[in-house]
């Protein structure tokens, strides 16, 4: 992979680090701990729900740490790979969808996998004109949430584009956001923006 594509970005997909890790931790409680590191959006959360697994299993705080954590926690996403996805959910859902395309000869497989993505780019076109916005419903039922979420914030303006936001419950966690640049001192809208804007956009 890396002698032909050295720029790329090279992840697991968490659910299967998940699956291989609980063989020896297999407290149902210990799920969510999990979850919450791998989709921790910076390194200091990364530590603390890390610091809270071990507090229950240090053993399993020390395992989860076995396989290189850049690979598979959002944490330690380059900011720019546009993707905010921790496990292979997307590459899963595409290999189904041209698992009988797989078997042809390759300029077959090729033909029968754009002519099957042109035939789902206009169904989804189609879709898209029964929306009641402009936004894809998904993505606006996550906007709500984050809206919803917002009694929970305190917000500061510096007077042009930069806000300091804090977290009332919890750790009382602080934030600086910039709307120009399109940035959060968390890491999460970095990498979550773009797969947004992707969704907003009707093809």
């Amino acid at each position: 992979m890396r002698d032909y594509l050295h720029k790329a970005d090279h992840r697991m997909c968490a659910r299967h680090i998940y699956a291989n890790w609980r063989k020896k931790h297999r407290a149902h409680a210990l799920q969510k701990k999990f979850w919450a590191i791998a989709k921790a959006a910076n390194r200091e959360d990364f530590m603390y729900y890390k610091a809270k697994l071990a507090l229950e299993t240090p053993e399993g705080a020390k395992d989860i740490m076995k396989t290189e954590p850049k690979h598979w926690a959002r944490a330690f996403f380059p900011i720019g790979v546009r993707c905010e996805s921790v496990d292979n959910n997307l590459c899963e859902s595409f290999n189904h969808a041209i698992i009988e395309s797989r078997f042809y000869p390759i300029i077959s497989m090729l033909e029968k996998i754009r002519c099957k993505v042109t035939v789902r780019i206009q169904e989804n076109r189609t879709k898209s004109e029964k929306w009641p916005g402009s936004i894809f419903p998904n993505i606006f039922k996550k906007l709500k949430g984050s809206i919803k979420m917002t009694q929970f914030l305190e917000v500061l303006w510096n007077g042009k584009e930069g806000f300091e936001v804090k977290h009332l419950s919890g750790r009382g966690r602080r934030y600086t956001v910039n709307l120009e640049n399109r940035t959060c001192s968390c890491g999460y809208f970095q990498l979550a923006w773009p797969c947004y804007q992707c969704n907003l956009q009707v093809w």
